[in-house]
């Protein structure tokens, strides 16, 4: 009886040492990277409520650091087709990461129409650099799970251009739709159809960013105020489309004549929070929702890998600038809850 309480208190006693070493360690590196770490904060607007949890984002700073240097140098050796780096989300762990994308459920009916014709898809297709098109990439923040709106807002944004013969689209706003849009669940577990059903079905306008600003500092969907004057022309949007999942060969197709197609893709692994440039191959992830835009898809010259050219919401630190170079695989199709727009209103 005597030797197992001996034991216990030895147990009790490690856990609470190690524990201590735990923090004196994350207060360690608190005083070593003082500069770099001021200088995350400011190029990434963070602030922290308390010293408490800005310590442990700093510990998971330089965690998030040391296993992307450890990924790269297998990059470096051509062990992987693509390169991570720190961004706004390297001061939380992945578990935190994960849970700002829960997984959605789609509806069971949806108001799609008939695709219109398209042509045959070439072999490549980038509205920027075929087109001309000037793109201004998004950021949703890191508080807000609005990847639904923001990536609905682009495509009409995108389609609409396309429609007028413009190659510098008007920004239309993501804030409009998680706001009016969301019903309830706008910074948690929305999806595009509802966004797409709220302007087709209910025929809502969609305003632009300058009319309707977005705000990523909101962790919950707002009050739905448009504007009551408004000083542009709103979008109108008459009809959209759906692709079956999976089917990456129709997807492309309305991709290469000016349809840019809204995805469902799960987030949830570490490469992605961290994914700088390259071909991203998918790994294994933990199961989540994220929605973004696919505008367009080609061939690395490097690597002579086909991917698809992804626009994110993340920001223009985030990856290639804001978009995401996603292998083409017929083994990992992209194509899924794929939505487009095909006509607008008046």
């Amino acid at each position: 009886m005597h030797s197992n309480k001996a034991i216990y208190v030895v147990l009790l006693l490690t856990a609470i040492l190690g524990i201590k070493f735990c923090e004196s360690n994350l207060l360690t590196q608190a005083t070593l990277n003082s500069q770099e770490w001021q200088d995350y904060k400011t190029k990434y607007s963070k602030t922290y409520s308390t010293s408490n949890p800005e310590t442990y984002a700093l510990f998971y700073y330089n965690y998030n650091k040391k296993l992307i240097a450890s990924y790269n140098t297998l990059a470096d050796r051509g062990q992987r087709t693509y390169r991570l780096a720190i961004n706004q989300f390297s001061d939380m762990r992945l578990i935190h990461f994960n849970a700002l994308f829960p997984k959605t459920t789609q509806p069971t009916t949806n108001s799609a129409t008939q695709a219109p014709t398209a042509s045959a898809a070439g072999t490549s297709f980038n509205p920027i650099d075929d087109l001309g098109f000037t793109i201004e990439v998004e950021d949703q923040g890191t508080v807000c799970n609005g990847g639904w709106a923001y990536a609905t807002a682009k495509s009409i944004e995108l389609f609409a251009a396309n429609e007028m013969a413009t190659t510098t689209p008007t920004p239309l706003s993501a804030q409009n739709l998680i706001d009016c849009a969301g019903s309830g669940t706008g910074c948690s577990k929305q999806v595009s159809q509802t966004a797409f059903d709220y302007l087709v079905l209910y025929g809502q306008p969609l305003y632009s960013k300058a009319e309707y600003p977005n705000n990523n500092l909101l962790s919950t969907q707002g009050m739905c105020l448009p504007p009551t004057t408004a000083t542009g022309t709103p979008i109108n949007l008459a009809a959209y489309a759906s692709i079956t999942d999976g089917d990456d060969a129709t997807m492309m197709r309305y991709v290469f004549n000016g349809f840019p197609v809204v995805i469902e893709f799960d987030p949830t692994s570490f490469d992605f929070m961290q994914y700088s440039s390259g071909i991203f191959d998918p790994p294994k992830t933990y199961g989540g929702s994220h929605y973004m835009t696919v505008i367009g898809y080609g061939t690395d010259t490097t690597t002579n890998l086909d991917y698809w050219l992804v626009l994110n919401s993340f920001g223009t630190t985030w990856g290639e600038s804001g978009y995401i170079r996603i292998k083409r695989d017929s083994t990992k199709p992209l194509a899924k809850s794929a939505l487009f727009p095909t006509a607008l209103g008046a």
